[in-house]
């Protein structure tokens, strides 16, 4: 096809069009252009360099310059390349609509986010023929925008995934979206990519599955959310994992569900906890009414002695059924120090710092969220932390009221101790076979010592004498002090030893009770003595307070040594 004359209708129907595109794109505030790269010839309307805080005067528009002076040297340096290579591209191929992304300098020195449109105007067949025009529009709000909204997906991002609760969006199929890192944890998966598009059904192909896509469907079609379920997974090696699951339906503004949130806090640990603790309760209802059986009978049986013993001067009876009584405390110690684990297992304070680091934080994020959502996620965290401390608060009772047992025997100790103090004298002395006794103590503590695998020598020498004594107290010293020995041993040691020596000395016996256990300083060996003082958590500092009097109360002497930390103690009575 030749080429037409400039004077040809069809010209001059294209001058037309071109006339009223121009006069629209004004209309329009849009920046407009025309490109004829035959010619070299650059166009732009003055709204092309007012968006740019410019004026088409300093610009002109004939010339072979003017596309690299209105348009290339004012490309970002960071866009101008692609911008260049793809507007030339089109030229050299001009089909269908062309289009680019770029910024452009702006007079204060700012950059111009532009998005640029155009098309071929015209075609004869021949590259002399063609003319593009295209249009500029200022889009600097919409990428500012762009890039507030990816930043703070950033930050929402970052911010679920560092929660240590599981947190995850299905969309209306129930399918997965969203999994933040421990929800890909939990599931045994290595990355989000293995979750995303599967329901809980593909996930959990059991009844595991099947109960929580069940769950999912329900709240998907009737917004029903669904509170603080308890629910059990199991993990990769078949063990039961407990997560307190909360999910809620996303609506939109025309009222229709179109996702569901979700977030799991895992209480395996509670579970477990609440586990022990109800079987302990259980065990401790139960000793606690062979307790109160076992108090009505002593404490009968105590009458019935004391009123025999006063009657026939031989208070040594009701001390012994005391002693009887101070026995079945101990046992309750065990029990005690199981609830104290268990207390310090408990993670309250972790989540009610969570709770209020959120309460905190709830505009920030509202403002990534929405409101409606981080009012959801804090209302969450804040029943996780009231959940927690109801269970915090039933194992309080639980110790209150075992020490409310105790503190009721006790009473009934010190009452009758002060009685049989008060109306007893000189009490008679029986004969005590120091080896028999020291074989006793041994048999009585065997099963600890075995299962500490600590090494017990015994080394009574012949000779020995038979001394006159209380029995029953002499080997409450003797056991007390083993005991310490045994809970001063660190059990990591690869060699655990205690040592008992028993030898005449001139006109007494001397009991040697040597241990390589923690040791202790001078300072602390000044205090042992102290009614009270202690060096256990869970101590009432009367042990050696009670060993020395007892010792004492039979002419005898008390005393324990260290050469210092580390280096275990040395245990000396004197008979």
């Amino acid at each position: 096809m030749q080429n037409q004359p400039l004077n040809t209708p069809q010209q001059e129907n294209l001058s037309k069009d071109l006339a009223k595109y121009k006069a629209l794109i004004k209309a329009s505030n849009t920046g407009a252009w025309e490109y004829s790269p035959s010619k070299k010839f650059f166009w732009c309307n003055s709204i092309y360099f007012s968006m740019l805080g410019r004026n088409i005067d300093d610009y002109g528009t004939q010339g072979d310059n003017d596309l690299e002076l209105a348009w290339y040297d004012l490309l970002h340096p960071d866009d101008r390349e692609n911008a260049a290579e793809t507007f030339n591209e089109y030229i050299n191929n001009p089909v269908g609509q062309y289009e680019n992304y770029f910024r452009m300098s702006h007079a204060d020195g700012s950059w111009v986010w532009i998005w640029s449109r155009g098309r071929l105007l015209n075609n004869d067949d021949t590259q002399e023929g063609i003319v593009v025009i295209g249009t500029h529009v200022d889009i600097t709000w919409h990428k500012q925008a762009e890039e507030a909204i990816l930043q703070e997906r950033i930050l929402l991002r970052t911010l679920i995934d560092s929660l240590p609760d599981v947190i995850f969006v299905k969309d209306a199929e129930g399918r997965k979206i969203i999994a933040n890192r421990a929800d890909v944890s939990a599931m045994g998966a290595t990355s989000e990519a293995e979750v995303i598009g599967k329901t809980d059904i593909e996930l959990y192909p059991n009844e595991i599955g099947l109960r929580g896509f069940e769950d999912d469907m329900s709240i998907l079609k009737q917004g029903t959310a669904i509170l603080n379920k308890e629910e059990f997974f199991l993990d990769e090696d078949g063990r039961k994992r407990w997560m307190l699951t909360s999910k809620i339906p996303v609506i939109d503004d025309n009222g229709k569900i179109i996702r569901m949130l979700g977030i799991g806090h895992n209480i395996t640990a509670r579970k477990e906890s609440e586990e022990t603790l109800n079987k302990l309760n259980q065990d401790l209802y139960a000793q606690s009414e062979e307790l109160k059986v076992l108090n009505q009978q002593l404490t009968r049986q105590k009458e019935q002695e004391l009123e025999k013993a006063i009657a026939q001067g031989k208070f040594e009876i009701a001390s012994e059924v005391l002693h009887d009584i101070g026995n079945a405390l101990v046992g309750f110690g065990s029990y005690l120090n199981r609830i104290n684990r268990s207390l310090e297992l408990n993670n309250l304070e972790t989540i009610k710092s969570l709770a209020v680091f959120l309460k905190s934080q709830e505009v920030a994020i509202a403002g990534a969220i929405g409101p409606q959502k981080a009012g959801a996620l804090i209302t969450l965290t804040e029943g996780l932390a009231h959940t927690h401390a109801d269970n915090q608060q039933e194992i309080a009772v639980s110790m209150r009221e075992l020490l409310n047992i105790i503190t009721h025997i006790q009473e009934i100790l010190n009452i009758q101790r002060q009685f049989v103090k008060d109306h007893g004298g000189p009490q008679s002395r029986k004969p005590v076979n120091l080896d028999s006794l020291i074989d006793n103590c041994r048999s009585m503590l065997f099963a600890s010592l075995d299962k500490k695998g600590i090494q017990f020598n015994i080394n009574v020498q012949p000779g020995l004498p038979i001394i006159k004594g209380d029995h029953t107290k002499l080997m409450q010293v003797i056991l007390n002090v083993l005991k310490n020995s045994i809970e001063a041993i660190n059990m990591d040691m690869p060699d655990k030893k205690i040592s008992i020596v028993a030898r005449p000395q001139a006109d007494k016996v001397e009991i040697t009770i040597t241990d390589n256990g923690e040791g202790f300083t001078e300072e602390t060996g000044k205090r042992f003595f102290e009614r009270g003082f202690t060096t256990k958590k869970t101590g009432t500092g009367l042990g050696l307070y009670n060993c020395k009097s007892i010792i004492e109360s039979h002419d005898g002497t008390f005393e324990i040594t260290s050469e210092g930390p580390g280096l275990g103690a040395v245990t000396t009575i004197r008979l």
